[in-house]
């Protein structure tokens, strides 16, 4: 992760990218998210090694995936979203960028 004049920017490591993407299912498998809950925010005991290797600000399972959040803002702020399809994720089309098959970088949208 690089931030240059207040821009934070995702990683591009292929393997790391492929390893988010496989702990965010096995995060999903150990956290299944059924109704009336809507998510569950994981304590950074609970985050695998590479997703807290990005240092986000947190990590939370949705039933469409996973958000690594790495710097908040009011209107979504930047980091990772996880999903097994891109028709899933929460925000606006135009919001993400995938970087990997099924890891998406977002920025405020």
């Amino acid at each position: 992760m690089l931030a240059l004049g207040g821009c934070t920017w995702p990683i591009s490591d292929p393997v790391k990218l492929s390893a988010i993407r496989a702990e965010a299912e096995v995060l999903r498998k150990r956290h299944p998210i059924e109704p009336p809950r809507h998510w569950v925010n994981l304590p950074k005991s609970q985050w695998p090694p590479v997703i807290a290797s990005l240092k986000p600000e947190s990590v939370t399972v949705f039933q469409w995936g996973i958000n690594i959040s790495i710097k908040p803002y009011f209107d979504g702020g930047w980091g990772y979203h996880v999903s097994r399809s891109r028709r899933e994720l929460p925000m606006l089309e135009g919001c993400y960028s995938e970087i990997s098959d099924g890891v998406f970088w977002h920025g405020p949208c």
